[in-house]
């Protein structure tokens, strides 16, 4: 099918009546094609998505196997179990139940090797009377 040219929307004032038909049945086609064409894409992109949906399921329980497979052969080599999963705290940073009497003390900064221990020893002369022992 080859594709024929409509007239010239700009044009639309000087067309003739005959022109003017064809215009508006030739963009009434590209609307209905276009609309084809659209439904067509939306029933893919719903099918598309269904599927992600179901992947995802399918992902997260694939890790939930293979994590629970890992704490297994860890279990029969005799490896130390997991740390447990601890909150990242937050939830605690973002709440309202925060009291403002609970803070930590803030910590030192600085260099920590500084803790005004000796470093040299100094051996001064004295007079020591005869006789005397060290």
């Amino acid at each position: 099918m080859t594709k024929r040219r409509l007239p010239m929307v700009e044009h639309a004032d000087t067309l003739s009546l005959k022109a003017l038909r064809e215009l508006v049945t030739g963009l009434v086609a590209r609307a209905d094609r276009a609309e084809i064409r659209i439904e067509a894409l939306e029933a893919d992109n719903r099918k598309l998505r269904e599927e992600k949906d179901q992947l995802r399921i399918e992902n997260t329980r694939l890790k939930v196997d293979n994590q629970l497979l890992r704490d297994e052969i860890a279990r029969l080599k005799n490896l130390p179990p997991r740390p447990p999963f601890r909150p990242s705290g937050m939830e605690q940073a973002t709440s309202d139940k925060a009291v403002a009497g609970s803070r930590k003390p803030a910590r030192r900064r600085g260099p920590k090797g500084d803790t005004g221990s000796a470093t040299r020893q100094e051996v001064l002369p004295a007079r020591v009377p005869p006789g005397s022992r060290f």
